[in-house]
């Protein structure tokens, strides 16, 4: 029993921070050490300070008019958007809002499988029935590769009456699909493209990032500013340039998605963020970018560790990996993602982004440091040489498939429908109610109205062998489904 006063997430959060854990994970800020100097100061004396609300000389987020409207027009020049808006419901509330901007109710949309789960959200909000892209997963790693332009052009021609097209672009992996390829065939039906760049946020920095989504012809970019640059966990930005996107309708829609009560903290991280890139993003991005080069060449020579990307260029409708994502493999160590994760949290004080049964994924960022990067080498290099060091056999388990969806009802009809609570080993050939992700990093493996079948069913107990965890069952357990009652 706790004595009166206690206070668990703060004490959680405490004894993190004491463990000195080096953070090859999101927010890109790392605990700080990537924000402006003079917005860490404020920060430091009285954040309390500074957390207000729309009185007069502070603007409305709603209704832009004074410095808001002036940092979101800032933002807008240094992003090359002819319109941004500023986010604090995260790029969840971003997608939502472009996809009701840009479809009507009953419409049809161009979905990529491996969207985040906010988009089956848009789905529900809007009423859209989405049609979905082909899933290529990398023989090895199961992850998934972007559509080629040539599938999008399949998929409008057979499917005349999509309206809208999504991508995800760079893939929570790095992967940055040809997009400038994949504007060209939307926009020949005069559609508009938006685009998932949650982890995109710094390409504008360097010449060896991928360019921009909307340098490439993207009508609407969300991005999480919080992931990869410096604003606070859950600050976003939405960028709209485009001949034939209304940027009005995005206002309109987020004056319904978005809080009537925005925190100034999280916009105010976004003007430090913005004014931060303004002056030093080029060289911030290079610097990062240089310890990026390092770590992966430091890799290579690491026995039984590889890092996975460098030779993905020549995959059809793959265009470059963006090198601050490091998807690391112990598979010829005989070791799982989440066994090397479990040595590097408790052992060498590292906590990754991700881990899977194949390896981990650690995120670079203009917080990261070259201590940071030496700290995972030696890390990595220990871990070969002593947790095998005769070689192993590989035990791990071999590739699955992910089976195409089949969708019965559009996702709304599935969510208002009436729903009756099931086992999970009874739930084959019912219709899903819920939607099932495993996280991270929250890829759709079930949606709601889509026919749950032996293959999904195995999949799940075989994710949950490996103690991963899932966003949107009302049961985290996953011993019990919501499935559409009259099916």
């Amino acid at each position: 029993m706790h004595k009166s006063g206690y206070m668990p997430l703060i004490e959680a959060l405490v004894k993190n921070k004491k463990r000195n854990i080096v953070p090859f994970h999101m927010p890109g800020h790392k605990k700080g050490r990537g924000i402006h100097r003079k917005f860490a100061r404020l920060m430091r004396t009285n954040p309390f300070a500074l957390d207000m609300t729309e009185i007069p000389g502070l603007d409305d987020l709603h209704n832009p008019m004074g410095p808001i409207k002036e940092s979101q027009q800032r933002a807008a020049r240094l992003f090359g958007a002819d319109r941004t808006f500023f986010l604090v419901n995260g790029s969840t509330v971003g997608i939502h809002a472009a996809l009701l901007s840009v479809c009507r109710r009953g419409e049809e949309v161009l979905l990529p499988r491996d969207m985040h789960r906010s988009v089956i959200g848009a789905c529900i909000l809007a009423g859209l029935k989405p049609r979905y892209l082909p899933l290529q997963l990398d023989a090895e790693y199961l992850i998934p590769y972007p559509p080629a332009p040539e599938e999008i052009a399949v998929m409008l021609e057979r499917y005349p009456l999509i309206r809208a097209v999504f991508q995800v672009y760079p893939s929570y992996y790095g992967l940055a699909g040809d997009l400038s390829r994949t504007a060209e065939v939307v926009h020949r039906y005069n559609i508009p493209l938006v685009v998932d760049e949650a982890h995109g946020a710094h390409f504008i920095f360097s010449d060896e990032l991928p360019q921009t989504a909307l340098q490439s012809g993207a009508d609407i970019s969300i991005q999480s500013t919080h992931k990869t640059l410096d604003a606070f966990t859950q600050a976003s930005m939405l960028h709209v340039k485009s001949k034939i996107i209304d940027d009005s309708q995005i206002a309109r829609q987020l004056g319904i998605l978005q809080s009537t009560s925005p925190s100034y903290l999280l916009m105010a991280s976004l003007d430090a963020a913005t004014g931060h890139l303004q002056m030093s993003g080029r060289r911030l991005m290079g610097r990062t970018l240089k310890i990026a080069r390092y770590i992966r060449e430091q890799i290579s020579g690491i026995p039984g560790i590889k890092c996975f990307g460098e030779d993905l260029s020549q995959i059809s409708g793959m265009a470059v990996v963006d090198p601050t994502k490091l998807y690391i493999s112990f598979t010829d160590l005989g070791l799982s993602g989440c066994q090397a994760a479990e040595m590097l949290h408790k052992k060498y004080h590292i906590q990754v982004e991700l881990c899977d049964r194949f390896c981990i994924l650690c995120m670079l960022s203009i917080g990261s440091s070259p201590e940071d990067g030496d700290r995972l080498i030696s890390a990595l290099t220990d871990i070969a040489s002593k947790s095998f060091p005769n070689g192993a056999e590989k035990s791990l388990p071999g590739p699955v498939n992910i089976p195409p969806p089949r969708v019965i009802l559009n996702p709304e009809e599935a969510w208002f429908a009436p729903l009756r609570q099931v086992l999970l080993k009874e739930a084959v050939g019912k219709v899903a109610g819920e939607l099932v992700a495993p996280y991270p990093p929250g890829i759709p493996l079930l949606c709601p109205g889509e026919m749950i079948t032996s293959e999904i069913v195995a999949l799940i107990w075989e994710l949950r062998s490996w103690d991963c965890m899932f966003h949107g069952p009302g049961d985290p357990t996953l011993d019990t489904i919501k499935v559409v009652d009259s099916f």
